[in-house]
């Protein structure tokens, strides 16, 4: 049985401004906002270092109530530039064509944040209707589902419109989850039919766009860029983030002797004062790791039917899948049978 998990979980701090300015914009700093998840200002000024995705999902949550705004994720996608993606950004716009720029962004997806993936496919033919494509976005965690899906759609409606000098709406957007009362901005910002209840995220175009030219494409600076963006995909992949790393170690402990914050700081080869520095400024304690790194292996864990209730909770480190139960209410707003019921009748 295989019992490992991709420990997913951190957002780039470019991505996080995003969020930041627009609060600013209504009246909340962001020294406020940081504050929430216990995160100091200065992090802002290294745009390339990443925070923990809970912190980013926590502050994307308050950012919805604190504005009123229930189509927030619609309105970050609007506002997006290309400072926004960082790295990934500038290197879609030094690309030849629109095809080269979107298989780029799926492959380097993760360096904006690994909340979702990204995936680039042809439609199936429609009678009457040219060649489409569907570019995609799946969330990987549970929380702000809404509010991500439709920001990363925004957000690429708007970014490619900028690169491309196209003022084309797609030929439709899905979104998987039900339709709010009133979606007025839907057809605002999309200026396309919008399908609700759908089984992806998805932007649906022409495929013969693949072919725009970008203006601002460079291939001096694409190689460059190229070679940088794998660089940083590869210390992604290996796990080099310090975040990345523990959560990886937490997942033995958790199913072994149990989470300790000492033996965590000594695997890593760190001291336990310095790896409490590096939690705080991704805006973690050592018992938010904890939980959300129990949350991601929990929904890795029900996706596999051969586990019992009981199994999952001690592979966690809980001591009754009663107290699994109720973590999982409390991450999802949903009951494990509830989740579980679609793949398997154990609830």
């Amino acid at each position: 049985m295989d019992t490992a998990a991709p420990l997913a979980g951190s957002v780039s701090v470019a991505y996080l401004h995003g969020l930041l300015d627009h609060m600013d914009q209504c009246g909340v700093s962001s020294a406020e906002m940081l504050a929430y998840v216990q995160l100091a200002p200065a992090v802002l000024a290294q745009r390339d270092q990443r925070i923990a995705a809970s912190a980013y999902l926590e502050l994307l949550a308050r950012a919805v109530r604190l504005s009123g705004d229930e189509n927030l994720g619609l309105h970050l996608g609007e506002a997006v530039r290309p400072g926004t993606y960082g790295v990934l950004g500038y290197l879609l716009m030094s690309c030849a064509t629109l095809a080269d720029a979107l298989h780029r962004q799926a492959r380097y997806a993760a360096l904006v944040g690994d909340l979702g993936r990204v995936d680039l496919a042809d439609e199936p033919p429609r009678a009457g209707l040219e060649s489409q494509v569907a570019l995609s976005w799946q969330s990987l965690l549970p929380q702000q589902r809404r509010q991500l899906a439709e920001e990363a759609l925004a957000g690429w409606v708007t970014f490619g419109r900028w690169i491309t000098g196209l003022n084309i709406p797609p030929t439709e957007v899905r979104l998987q989850h039900a339709a709010p009362a009133d979606t007025s901005e839907y057809a605002r910002i999309f200026r396309c039919p919008v399908l609700f209840g759908q089984p992806d995220n998805a932007l649906v175009f022409p495929k013969r766009l693949l072919a725009t030219p970008l203006g601002q494409a460079d291939a001096q600076v694409r190689r460059m860029l190229d070679g940088y963006a794998e660089g940083l995909l590869a210390q992604l992949r290996q796990g080099a983030h310090v975040l990345d790393r523990a959560r990886e170690l937490l997942a033995g402990q958790l199913s072994g002797p149990g989470a300790d914050l000492e033996r965590l700081a000594e695997a890593l080869e760190l001291s336990p004062r310095t790896l409490q520095r590096r939690l705080r400024e991704a805006g973690l304690s050592f018992s938010q790791l904890v939980d959300e790194t129990r949350q991601q292996l929990v929904l890795h864990y029900l996706r596999d039917p051969a586990l019992e209730l009981a199994d999952i909770a001690l592979l966690v480190g809980f001591s009754e899948p009663s107290s699994l139960a109720r973590a999982f209410r409390r991450w999802t707003g949903q009951r494990l049978g509830e989740y579980r019921r679609p793949t398997s009748p154990l609830s």
